[in-house]
């Protein structure tokens, strides 16, 4: 899987993953989407594109849509297409043979074909069919990208099993598609996203109240507590029978809104039933940094794997007293991912870059002495004694008002060497 950063991109190398897939799929939950889509475009001329409107919700409004778009780059387009969309009772492979048809004359023979917005689209059997064959049978040298807001895995799960599908940006480190997972349904939470659920690619909405949707979080991100543990978080002022009767009350409006049940009990503990396969960025985001933390690595990409996953503070529109404790625990790792990405740039010489994540780290851990050593230090190399001194200012100001002391003897022997340099 690929997931994406402009300023590390191998194109080469890029396009030579995706040439022998038929279709690509663009995750919608990969920054820079746009770029991408922009990227393949520019590398694969001819081109058709075309963007879906929230009125093309069935095939033949779609395929009406298409025609008129590929129209503009071949007027003599869609003639095996219209003829099939006039008959009364039309089936998906009819349709399918008859697009594939049409792009075998087209002129020019377009070597990609890009659609944007999928998901307007209803995934219904004659959808799922008519994209399969589509995929199955387009010409040689052609290639199928499409993008939308979210993804309808049952619809691109069989074509990703069989080779046929390349996902391009998968957030969740290539796990939702992996081999082993392909056949389960697909629980995506995002709470360092904003707090986005999605159950099999399409998005969660509605939790009726804020209670099922924060104890929903709560089991997400413990995935071994008591129920001791939850009545103490949730209802530490109920008698146990209340708080219990809540407690299933709430447990199954969570169940019924997923549609799946997300917690087993076993041995006084409740567990991950197994009935998903779960991708939580905030335990990606850990096992990201520990492993980082573990072996220090030199090059920047590590660190930023870890970056990219801390889109937002963790769950920041919940003010539950557990979310709190956590989303500072997290911003505490995000800081350390920030000044570990500083310090391999640093280390590589790429001063710019160096300051510029350092300057990040800051905002979260303004007090941390060593950042602001390493600035200075930088700024001086740099040759921007004035950032240098006005960088220890800051420090003396920022130490003075959060913890009432002065910087140590290391800074100020710093700052002493930049004043005589």
């Amino acid at each position: 899987m690929y997931t994406v950063n402009p300023q590390h991109v191998d194109k080469v190398a890029l396009q030579s993953q995706i040439e022998d897939y038929p279709s690509i799929l663009i995750s919608p939950r990969v920054r820079n989407k746009n770029w991408l889509m922009a990227f393949l475009l520019e590398q694969t001329a001819p081109a058709y594109y075309h963007a879906l409107t929230p009125e093309e919700k069935d095939l033949k409004t779609f395929l009406h849509a298409f025609v008129e778009t590929v129209q503009d780059y071949d007027p003599k387009f869609g003639r095996q297409t219209l003829e099939a969309l006039g008959t009364s009772r039309v089936s998906a492979a009819t349709l399918a043979e008859a697009l594939i048809g049409d792009l075998n004359k087209a002129r020019p023979k377009p070597r990609l074909i890009a659609l944007e917005n999928l998901d307007y689209l209803t995934p219904e059997n004659p959808i799922v069919s008519f994209f399969h064959q589509l995929i199955n049978d387009l010409p040689k040298n052609t290639q199928l990208v499409v993008s939308g807001r979210f993804i309808h895995y049952q619809m691109w799960m069989p074509l990703v099993e069989a080779g046929k599908t390349y996902v391009m940006g998968d957030d969740v480190s290539g796990r939702i598609f992996a081999p082993e997972t392909l056949q389960m349904p697909h629980l995506e939470v995002y709470g360092l996203g904003g707090g986005a659920v999605y159950v099999n690619g399409m998005p969660l909405t509605t939790w009726d109240g804020p209670l099922p949707r924060n104890l929903f979080y709560y089991f997400i991100d413990h995935p071994l507590v008591t129920r001791d543990e939850v009545f103490a978080t949730f209802w530490p002022n109920l008698p146990t029978k209340e708080a219990t009767n809540v407690f299933h009350v709430t447990k199954r409006k969570i169940s019924e809104r997923l549609g799946y049940e997300i917690t087993a009990y076993s041995s006084g503990f409740y567990k991950p039933s197994g009935q998903l396969a779960l991708h939580y960025d905030v335990s990606l985001f850990e096992k990201q940094m520990e492993s980082n933390k573990n072996h220090l690595p030199d090059s920047p990409d590590e660190w930023y794997r870890a970056i990219r996953l801390y889109r937002s503070p963790f769950l920041f529109k919940v003010d539950m007293s557990w979310v709190q404790k956590r989303r500072e625990t997290l911003r505490g790792l995000y800081s350390e991912a920030l000044v570990g990405i500083g310090r391999a740039y640093a280390k590589a010489q790429d001063s710019d870059q160096a300051i510029g994540f350092f300057l990040r780290a800051l905002k979260e851990i303004p007090e941390r002495e060593d950042i602001h050593r390493d600035l200075m230090k930088l700024y001086k190399e740099s040759g921007k004694k004035d950032k240098a001194i006005e960088q220890y200012k800051l420090l003396c100001s920022v130490l003075d008002r959060k913890l009432s002391i002065t910087p140590s003897k290391a800074t100020q022997t710093v700052y002493k060497n930049i004043l005589e340099a």
